[in-house]
């Protein structure tokens, strides 16, 4: 069976019986009894005495694995199984690092987390300065990056700046978390781009003239 993080389902186990024999239900999660009785998070019983159905609420990916009712009287013991599989959005991509940087572009290389059992079919790269808002996704060459890609080339960056980097990952459950950051780095210098502008001239002495111009600032909003 397969369900997303986050969804309840419910796994029945019923047995027709004599209603004079007692009948036990005991649940175990791949190889361990559930102890229902100390309201084991997560789990619970549900139906009644004479029905031993599992409620597995807000179900998690470490819920993944073999479930196996057993139903026991004095006289014999049945057990029924299920396999559970839980999907939900990757990991964290591992190791992000900055393989070259240079004035305006930087090359930049991870690894995949887990896909928590849906395959990886996106990545997606941001980006922080010390002028930016947060987190902001950034352009990169190739423009898409699907889940086989690990390395891309950050382009349109602005000369000595301060970058640190990370990678997000997506399926079709959704996007995971972040990976941690990249190391703090800083963008070559470059020549300006811009020629500075309102350039005056005038009211200096005979023998000199006085020349004004405005200033060409560095960026404080990048994003």
């Amino acid at each position: 069976m397969d369900v997303t993080v986050g969804e309840s389902i419910v796994l029945p186990c019923q047995v027709s019986h004599d209603p004079s024999v007692e009948v036990v239900f005991v649940w175990s999660f791949n190889g361990d009894v559930i102890d229902l009785k100390k309201g084991v998070a997560h789990f619970e019983r549900i139906g009644g005495e004479s029905v031993g159905d599992l409620m597995i609420r807000n179900i998690q990916l470490n819920h993944s694995g073999k479930y196996l009712c057993t139903v026991k009287t004095t006289l014999e013991s049945l057990s029924a199984a299920a396999d559970i599989i839980v999907r939900g959005p990757p990991g964290p991509p591992e190791d992000v690092r900055v393989e070259h940087i240079s004035s305006t572009t930087s090359q930049l290389s991870w690894r995949p987390g887990s896909d928590n059992n849906s395959p990886i079919q996106i990545f997606t790269v941001q980006a922080r300065t010390p002028f930016s808002v947060g987190w902001q996704a950034v352009s990169t060459v190739p423009e898409i990056l699907n889940g086989k890609t690990y390395n891309a080339t950050v382009v349109g960056l602005s000369p000595w700046v301060e970058y640190e980097f990370r990678v997000v990952a997506g399926n079709s459950i959704g996007i995971g978390e972040p990976s941690k950051p990249s190391e703090l780095l800083r963008t070559k210098a470059s020549v300006p781009v811009v020629a500075p502008a309102n350039i005056n001239g005038g009211g200096g002495s005979r023998s000199e003239l006085v020349i004004t111009w405005e200033v060409i600032f560095c960026p404080t909003e990048l994003f």
